[in-house]
């Protein structure tokens, strides 16, 4: 796969995550039905992640205060640049 795609995909996956800890509650819900969609399962699949544990991880996030959820949303962030630089761009 390019490598520039899955660059791109890693930035899409990350902002949404990072979304969902905005004070904007519009974005946070916006961010949230992402990662239900079929659009976020078909960029999982394209780069072989299991979305599951993405969105099991987004959905424990909800439940925190936002102070929190950037603090989250900031270390799962990490995880995803871990899990493309180690797993999809490293092939």
């Amino acid at each position: 796969m390019d490598k520039d795609l899955v660059k791109i995909d890693s930035l899409i996956i990350k902002q949404a995550v990072r979304d969902i800890a905005s004070k904007d509650q519009d974005r946070s819900l916006e961010a949230l039905t992402y990662f239900k969609s079929k659009d976020f399962v078909v960029l999982c699949e394209r780069n072989k992640i299991d979305s599951d544990k993405i969105k099991e991880s987004v959905d424990n996030i909800v439940e925190y205060p936002i102070i929190s959820r950037k603090k989250i949303s900031n270390e799962i962030a990490k995880l995803i640049d871990k899990s493309f630089v180690e797993g999809v761009l490293s092939k």
